[in-house]
C-alpha cells in the first residue's frame, strides 16, 4: 500500500457548510469493476480542512499490489474516526455499499461511530450532531429542472460551476489503466509510474471537485431557507416590487415564474423575474391595486349580508334583521379589503393561508396584503420570501 498526501488551496467562494468545518471530510473510491463480489478497491481518497494551514489536506491510500485492499480499508476507516460528517458524490449508491461489502469480505468491523457515519444519510442543511454522510448528488439533483441543468453527473456539474479538471478519464476507462499499471510497474518502472499518476489524478480531481460542487448547495439553501433572511426593497412602483437578498452563488441564473392562469375574471399577474447573481438575488414581482376578498375559515359561524356584500359573525348578525341576512356559504363568507397586494408564488394553496386574499372563492393566485408602514414591510417581505420562494 502507498499513502500519498496533497495540500489544496481553499476556494475563495467555498460553500458555508451547516456542519462544523473541522468535522467534515470528503471521500471517493476507485475500483476494478462495478460489483463488489468480483471487483476490488484499488484506491481510496479522502480530504478534510486543515485549520492550521487554511488549506485542504487530501490523502490517498493506493493498492500498489493485489494484497493491499484490506490495508487501505483499515487506513481509511481509522482516518474517519476523527470526523463526523462524510461528504461524497453518489456514494450512497456505489462507494459506501462497496466499502461495506469489502469490509465484510475481509472481516473488518468498523467502529460504531464509523458504521453510523456510513449508514446514516442526512441533508446538507442538517445540524444533526450524530455521525452521518451527505450525498451531493441527492442534494443537487432536485435543482436540475429549476436551474436548467442538462445533466447532474459530477463532471458536468464541475464545468457548470466553472471548474476545468486536468484529468480526462472516467472510472470505467481507468480499470484497464490499473490492470496495465500492475504489469508495467514491474516490467517498465517509468511507464508504471506514469500510469500510477493517471490513476491518482482521477481520484484527486474527483475529490477536489466536490468542494467546488458544494457551492451549488447555496441554491438549495436559497430556495429552501431555514429561517427568514433580510430583504432589501430596491424599488416599489404602482405595478412592481423589486427586492434584493444577499446570496453567495457560483454563477448567475435568471428564472421566470408564470403565475397560475386565473380561472375567473380576477387579476392575472405578469410573470415574476428572479435573477440570482453571485452576490445578490433580485426578485421582481407584480403588484395588484384594488379590492380583494378575505374568506373566513368556518362559514357556519357567519351570516352573509347581501346588501353590504360581506359576511359577519353570528354573534353580531343576531342584531341584524333576519330579512337582511342569510346563512353564509363557503363561497360568500368573506370581507373585502382595498389595498396593494402581492401574489402568492404557489400554484396551489399558499404557505400562509390565514393571511391571504382572493378575487373569488378558491381562485388562483392568492394574494397577500402589503402593510402600509415601512418597518412592518421589511419583516413581512422577509417572511414572504421564507414561505414562498420554494415555489419559484
Amino acid at each position: 500500500m502507498k499513502t500519498i498526501h496533497y495540500t489544496l488551496s481553499d476556494p475563495s467562494d467555498r460553500y458555508a457548510f451547516h456542519q462544523p468545518l473541522d468535522q467534515i471530510t470528503f471521500f471517493d473510491i476507485e475500483t476494478t469493476g462495478l460489483s463488489a463480489k468480483t471487483a476490488s478497491i484499488y484506491l481510496i481518497g479522502a480530504m478534510h480542512y486543515d485549520h492550521a494551514t487554511g488549506s485542504w489536506a487530501l490523502t490517498q491510500w493506493f493498492a500498489d499490489d493485489y494484497r493491499s485492499e484490506p490495508m487501505i480499508l483499515e487506513a481509511f476507516l481509522s482516518y474517519l474516526e476523527d470526523f463526523t460528517y462524510l461528504y461524497h458524490f453518489n456514494g450512497c449508491t456505489f462507494d459506501i455499499p462497496f466499502v461495506t461489502a469489502k469490509c465484510e469480505k475481509h472481516g473488518i468491523s468498523p467502529t460504531p461511530k464509523v458504521s453510523a457515519m456510513l449508514g446514516n444519510t442526512i441533508s446538507s442543511q442538517s445540524g444533526e450532531s450524530a455521525p452521518a454522510n451527505i450525498d451531493l448528488l441527492k442534494e443537487i439533483r432536485p435543482l436540475k429542472k429549476r436551474l436548467g441543468l442538462t445533466k447532474a453527473n459530477q463532471s458536468f456539474l464541475e464545468r457548470w460551476v466553472g471548474l476545468n479538471r486536468e484529468d480526462i478519464y472516467n472510472g470505467g476507462q481507468l480499470i484497464k489503466v490499473y490492470s496495465e499499471y500492475m504489469q508495467q510497474k514491474i516490467l517498465h518502472k517509468e511507464k508504471g509510474d506514469e500510469l500510477e499518476k493517471l490513476l491518482l489524478l482521477h481520484n484527486h480531481d474527483d475529490i477536489a471537485g466536490m468542494i467546488h460542487i458544494c457551492s451549488m448547495l447555496s441554491y438549495r439553501d436559497f430556495f429552501t431557507p431555514l429561517e427568514p433572511k433580510t430583504v432589501t426593497v430596491c424599488s416599489l412602483t404602482s405595478e412592481q416590487l423589486t427586492l434584493e437578498l444577499p446570496v453567495q452563488l457560483p454563477r448567475k441564473v435568471t428564472l421566470e415564474h408564470p403565475f397560475p392562469t386565473a380561472d375567473t375574471e380576477g387579476p392575472q399577474p405578469e410573470n415574476g423575474i428572479l435573477t440570482l447573481d453571485k452576490t445578490a438575488a433580485t426578485l421582481s414581482l407584480p403588484l395588484y391595486h384594488g379590492t380583494l376578498k378575505y374568506f373566513f375559515p368556518d362559514h357556519k359561524d357567519y351570516y352573509y349580508l347581501p346588501q353590504e356584500d360581506t359576511a359577519i359573525h353570528k354573534s353580531v348578525a343576531q342584531f341584524v334583521d333576519a330579512s337582511c341576512r342569510q346563512k353564509a356559504t363557503a363561497a360568500n363568507c368573506y370581507t373585502k379589503k382595498e389595498g396593494i397586494f402581492l401574489p402568492s408564488l404557489s400554484a396551489k394553496e399558499p404557505a400562509v393561508k390565514e393571511n391571504c386574499f382572493y378575487h373569488a372563492y378558491k381562485a388562483n393566485p392568492a394574494f397577500y396584503l402589503l402593510p402600509e408602514d415601512f418597518d412592518t414591510m421589511g419583516r413581512f417581505l422577509s417572511n414572504y420570501i421564507f414561505h414562498e420562494i420554494s415555489n419559484f
